[in-house]
Formats: structure tokens, C-alpha cells, sequence
């Protein structure tokens, strides 16, 4: 699967059976305007795109030391801000079966800031600072003002989907644009 692919829709028509719309927005961050996560609640999150399709296998550990284990699918920006999403959760038996499949990794820490998430990644981007916001509906993603510690907005672009972060490992996937606060 090409990079262009592994984030532009499917079908552009109706979502698939069982998904739900997931509607966000994400921006890169400038992390020197974000100050100290230290004391913010957070989950590691370790990610594997399974080769050959959208499906992410997913671990999440919260900082109380809780897991879980999901296998995902994403099946590509509809109107760019929203797509249609599957998750099944799974046991830890079922979650080494997929683990044992080929794919492209991820891992990041996922700090909840600002009524959004602060995704930190530790590989392949180390470093790499997102931020992204779950909207009830299109215009409210439209309608909203990010926080100050933002920068370039990657909505849609596909450069920036998880899928694509993982494939690239170390490509320059920073924004060249400079820093508007300094």
C-alpha cells in the first residue's frame, strides 16, 4: 500500500457497517510552548499497522498501570475532518497473535491537555509533537481555535496520519515552516 494511500478514503460514499465518524483536527506543536506534562494524566501507546491494509493493532497503558488491547481500522478521510472508524477490543491472547504479524510501528505518550490530546512520540519520530481534538460534529471542528502551543494545522494531510508517521520512521516529517511565536 503507497504512502498516499493509507489515508485517503476507501469508498467516498457511506461509512461501513458497525464504524463510527470520527471527527478531528491535529496540528503540529511547538512542545517549548506546551510547558511541563509531568503532572498530567497520560497513556503509553504502542502502535502496529499490520502490512497490506488500514488495520491498527493498538496497546494502551494508563499511568494507573490499566491495559488494553484493540485491533482498528480507519478507512480514510471523508470531507477532511472526518472519517469512518472500527475498534474491537481484544484479550491479551488475541493481541499476540496479531503483534506476531508484519507491520510498520509506532509509540507515543498521549497526555490529556487543553480538551484535546498531546501525543508525544518516542519512535519513529522521537520527539515528534501532535495535537488533536475530537469534534461532535463538522462545524465544530471548523469553528474551532486551537491553544497557543500549536503550530502547522496537518488535518487531512497525509503525511501526518498515524499509518504514514509509522512508514516514513525517520523521513523529515517536521514542518518547515518557521515558528510564528519566536
Amino acid at each position: 500500500m503507497s504512502l498516499s494511500s493509507l489515508c485517503k478514503a476507501d469508498e467516498p460514499e457511506a461509512a461501513p457497517k458497525y464504524s463510527i465518524l470520527e471527527i478531528e483536527r491535529r496540528w503540529l506543536v511547538a512542545p517549548d510552548r506546551v510547558g511541563s506534562l509531568d503532572k498530567l494524566p497520560h497513556r503509553k501507546i504502542d502502535d502496529l499497522y499490520l502490512t497490506g491494509g488500514r488495520l491498527r493493532l493498538r496497546r494502551v497503558e494508563t499511568d494507573a498501570g490499566e491495559v488494553a488491547y484493540k485491533l482498528g481500522k480507519k478507512y480514510g478521510k471523508r470531507d477532511g475532518v472526518s472519517e469512518p472508524v472500527a475498534t474491537l477490543y481484544l484479550t491479551l491472547e488475541e493481541y499476540r497473535v496479531f503483534a506476531a504479524l508484519a507491520g510498520r510501528r509506532a509509540s507515543k505518550t498521549r497526555y490529556d491537555l487543553a480538551g484535546g490530546s498531546l501525543d508525544v512520540y518516542s519512535s519513529p519520530q522521537p520527539g515528534l509533537t501532535v495535537f488533536e481534538v475530537e469534534f461532535e460534529t463538522a462545524e465544530d471542528a471548523r469553528s474551532y481555535q486551537p491553544p497557543h502551543f500549536v503550530r502547522d494545522e496537518i488535518t487531512g494531510n497525509p503525511r501526518f496520519c498515524g499509518a504514514a508517521l509509522a512508514e516514513t520512521g525517520a523521513a523529515p516529517l517536521r514542518s518547515s515552516a518557521p515558528d510564528p511565536g519566536g
